[in-house]
């Protein structure tokens, strides 16, 4: 499709509920990978339409409802992954939580003029 400018064809391509595959085609590379970089799609090519399905590490996948997950390179193996965080308390740790019910009124008071001294009332626009 003609554009009149890049930004024209950024706007086009990126309203769209979908995402899976863009191209840009232009006679400068380096400005063509600009724009593909700005491009809300799982993979952008420049100066070719479909070059990105024989680079086999290169993660496969769409953006917005395009695609379901990705396939290949980090991104592929990942989905077969679940994170798991653990936290490992040291032994100068409280017995027991500074502020944990039942709250006391003390407590909390301290608390709140510690918070009001750390972090101020925060910036304000």
């Amino acid at each position: 499709m003609r554009v009149r400018d890049a930004e024209e064809a950024l706007k086009l391509a990126n309203d769209s509920p979908y995402g899976l595959g863009a191209s840009v085609f232009t006679r400068n590379a380096a400005r063509g990978e600009a724009i593909a970089k700005r491009i809300e799609s799982g993979a952008a090519n420049v100066n070719d339409a479909l070059i990105n399905y024989t680079v086999l590490e290169m993660p496969m996948g769409g953006a917005k409802a395009s695609g379901l997950g990705s396939r290949h390179g980090a991104g592929g193996i990942r989905k077969y992954c679940s994170q798991q965080a653990i936290v490992i308390t040291s032994r100068l740790a409280l017995k027991r939580e500074v502020h944990m019910y039942p709250y006391k009124a003390r407590t909390s008071r301290l608390l709140a003029r510690l918070f009001k001294f750390m972090y101020g009332r925060g910036k304000r626009d």
